[in-house]
C-alpha cells in the first residue's frame, strides 16, 4: 500500500485564472465590489449620467414598458440618490428615450443632450440625437430638436461632450456594428455640432465612450463573447487610441448581460454603469466604483498548497488563501495523471506568514 506523502507546490496566483479551470459558480476572490445604487428597482435602470455639480443623476428605466428618463437628486455628495422621478420639462417622448448628457451646471443657457426615438413608436424606429435648452436656474428644459451633423438612419446613442467643450463623441450603430464618432463643436458653450468621423482605431462593437477630464482616457463597453458586455479602458497617445483592454477586476463573470453604458462623473473619480450582475434588485441596476480603484496593481503573490497524495485515486488539499477553487481542480489534475507525483519535491510545513495568511501543518 502506497504510503501518503506530503508535497508542496508554490502556485503564482496571478496564473491560476488560466492555468486551471474553475469551478462552477466561482467568483474571483479578487473581483471589485461597486456600490448599487439606492434609485435602483425590479426593473430595468440604464444609461447613468452625472451633472458636473456631482448631485443630479439622469438614466433610463423601461418601469413603464418603454425607456424613459428619470432623475434622481441628492443634497451632497455625502448624501444617498433619492427615488427617481420622471422631469417636470418636455424631454419625455411618446418613444424611447435615453443616453442623456448635460453641459455644466450653473451656465446658461444650459443644453442637454440624449437620444430618442421621439414619436416614432414604430418597429424599426432608430435612435437619433435631440438637444435640449434651459435658459435659468428652475427652468424647465425645452422640447428637444435633433442634432442635425450627427442624424442618420443608424443608430445614434451615447453622447459624451470633452471637458473642454470642443467635442462630441458618440455611438452609431453602422453596418460593421457600433463604432465610436467624435465631432467638432465650434462653440463649447452650444448646441451645434460639425460633421463627425469614425474613431478607426477602435474595433467594432466597442463603444459608449466616456472621458477623463484630460482626454487621455476612454473607458467604454465592448463584447466579452456569448453576447455580453463588458467595461473597457483605452489611452490616447500621438498614435490615436489604444487597443481597449477589459476591466477584468470589474467585469463580473455572471449576469446574462454583463456590464454596460459606462460614465464617468465630470471630475473623473467616479466610473457609473449599468450591470445585471447577481446581488442587484432585479435586471439591470446602476453601479458606480472610484477609478482608483481600477488602476490599483495587484501583486504577484504566491501561496504554499499542501496536496497529500495518498494511493491511486486518492487526493486530499487545503489551502489557506486559494481553498476549493485552486485545491480541487490541482487534485483533479494529479489524479489525471497530468500533474505527476514524482514531479513534487517534498518540503517541510512551516508555522510562518505568508500572503495567503497564516500556514498551519
Amino acid at each position: 500500500m502506497m504510503k501518503p506523502v506530503l508535497v508542496v507546490l508554490y502556485v503564482p496566483l496571478a496564473l491560476t485564472a488560466v492555468s486551471l479551470p474553475a469551478m462552477a459558480g466561482d467568483v474571483p476572490r479578487d473581483l471589485l465590489k461597486p456600490t448599487n445604487l439606492p434609485c435602483n428597482t425590479k426593473a430595468d435602470e440604464d444609461e447613468p449620467h452625472v451633472t458636473s455639480g456631482g448631485n443630479v443623476l439622469y438614466y433610463s428605466s423601461n418601469t413603464k414598458g418603454k425607456l424613459d428618463l428619470y432623475v434622481s437628486t441628492r443634497a451632497n455628495a455625502r448624501q444617498k440618490w433619492g427615488p427617481g422621478k420622471i422631469p417636470d420639462d418636455y424631454l419625455q417622448t411618446k418613444g424611447d428615450d435615453s443616453s442623456v448628457f448635460v453641459l455644466a451646471d450653473g451656465r446658461y443657457p444650459q443644453y442637454l443632450v440624449y437620444a430618442s426615438k421621439k414619436d416614432n413608436r414604430e418597429q424599426g424606429a432608430n435612435f437619433d440625437l435631440y438637444v435640449a435648452v434651459r435658459q435659468g436656474p428652475g427652468k424647465a428644459f425645452s422640447a428637444p430638436t435633433p442634432v442635425q451633423a450627427t442624424a442618420t438612419a443608424e443608430d445614434e446613442m451615447h453622447p459624451w461632450i470633452t471637458a473642454d467643450g470642443k467635442e462630441l463623441y458618440f455611438s452609431r450603430k453602422t453596418k460593421d456594428r457600433w463604432r465610436v464618432f467624435v465631432a467638432p463643436r465650434p462653440n463649447p458653450f452650444g448646441p451645434v455640432a460639425g460633421d463627425p468621423k469614425p474613431i478607426d482605431e477602435l474595433p467594432p462593437d466597442f463603444h459608449h465612450a466616456t472621458l477623463t477630464p484630460d482626454g487621455r482616457t476612454m473607458y467604454l463597453q465592448g463584447p466579452l463573447g456569448k453576447s455580453r458586455w463588458g467595461l473597457f479602458v483605452s489611452k490616447k497617445s500621438k498614435d490615436g487610441w489604444g487597443k481597449p483592454e477589459p476591466l477584468d477586476a470589474l467585469n463580473h463573470p455572471d449576469g446574462p448581460t454583463g456590464e454596460r453604458s459606462p460614465n464617468l462623473s465630470r471630475d473623473g473619480s467616479l466610473l457609473y454603469f449599468a450591470s445585471d450582475r447577481p446581488g442587484g434588485q432585479g435586471g439591470l441596476d446602476l453601479y458606480a466604483i472610484e477609478t482608483k480603484e481600477l488602476t490599483k496593481k495587484k501583486g504577484r503573490k504566491s501561496c504554499r498548497l499542501r496536496l497529500s497524495v495518498g494511493g491511486r485515486g486518492s487526493c486530499r488539499a487545503r489551502a489557506t488563501r486559494l481553498g476549493r477553487s485552486l485545491a480541487l481542480p490541482i487534485c483533479r489534475l494529479t489524479s489525471a495523471g497530468l500533474i505527476s507525483r514524482s514531479a513534487a519535491t517534498p518540503r517541510p510545513a512551516s508555522r510562518a506568514s505568508g500572503p495567503c495568511g497564516p500556514r498551519r501543518q
